[in-house]
């Protein structure tokens, strides 16, 4: 009987010697299967691309300033005939003069102080007189945002004064007279506002909405003027494409090319930084 009993008593050290070393294996086994996992397997959030309606726009926080004199431009290609001179004040919706039958109107009360002679022969666009508007104005850098839009395009625009009035509607945007003309937009203030020079305001200026288009989120795009890149999820496999970009919102942006409506595209943008791949 004590005979077994020691034998029993021996036998329990190698018994949890066998439990000990069982379960290093589990362990170790356990810890290469995770380290195995392939971080660029694991999945990844994804949209679709869609099809809707964007309203272009731009904002910016911009000074308010006197405001500058502004170009008027013909609509359509033709002979001018001018309908007012130099120096005549014209009335918001006052007829300057004609292109083609197409009549050239002042934007908001003015003073003419410039105009092409008549019968001149001119290209859409071009400028036909230069006016002045006495109040105030925001001016604000608006390249990319004309780079998309169509010539002549309506736009509106409303401003936040900071700690004053708002938001108020513009009651005209206008190109100014300035080095930087064909990237600028002038947003003239009503007489009847509040306001003073240097004060500072946010502006947001927004075009005609464009509608049933592809759309897609800013953030899952590489890049934002013109072109892009996007990673499309096909298959399981993820292929850096490249898409022509077109108006924005400010969330949303239009795709001209490059993807499909119901596209899987990755949340993530690609990363362009060669350093990444190193």
């Amino acid at each position: 009987m004590l005979v077994k009993y020691q034998n029993r008593i021996m036998a329990l050290p190698m018994l949890c010697m066998i439990i000990i070393v069982l379960s290093a294996c589990c362990f170790d086994e356990q810890k290469n299967e995770t380290s195995n996992v392939n971080p660029k397997v694991q999945s990844v959030e994804t949209v679709s691309v869609t099809r809707g309606n964007l309203t272009p726009t731009v904002s910016a926080h911009t000074t308010i300033i006197p405001a500058l004199d502004f170009v008027l431009c013909s609509s359509v290609e033709g002979t001018f005939e001018a309908c007012s001179s130099a120096g005549n004040k014209i009335t918001e919706g006052g007829v300057i003069g004609k292109v083609s039958e197409e009549e050239i109107k002042s934007p908001v009360d003015a003073t003419i102080l410039s105009i092409i002679s008549s019968n001149e022969s001119v290209p859409k666009n071009y400028p036909l007189a230069t006016a002045k508007y006495t109040g105030f104005a925001l001016n604000i850098e608006a390249e990319n945002f004309l780079k998309i839009l169509p010539e002549n395009a309506a736009l509106k625009a409303k401003f936040q004064v900071v700690d004053g009035v708002g938001p108020t509607e513009a009651i005209a945007v206008v190109v100014p007279v300035s080095e930087n003309a064909e990237s600028t937009l002038q947003c003239l203030i009503g007489k009847d506002i509040d306001v003073k020079p240097g004060q500072s305001a946010t502006v947001v200026i927004t075009a005609e909405t464009r509608k049933d288009v592809l759309l897609l989120p800013l953030s899952v795009i590489a890049g934002r003027q013109g072109k892009g890149m996007v990673t499309v999820i096909n298959d399981g496999k993820q292929i850096q494409t490249e898409v022509m970009l077109g108006a924005t919102d400010g969330a949303y942006i239009e795709i001209l090319s490059g993807v499909n409506e119901g596209d899987t595209i990755s949340s993530i943008p690609p990363n362009l930084d060669p350093r990444s791949n190193l």
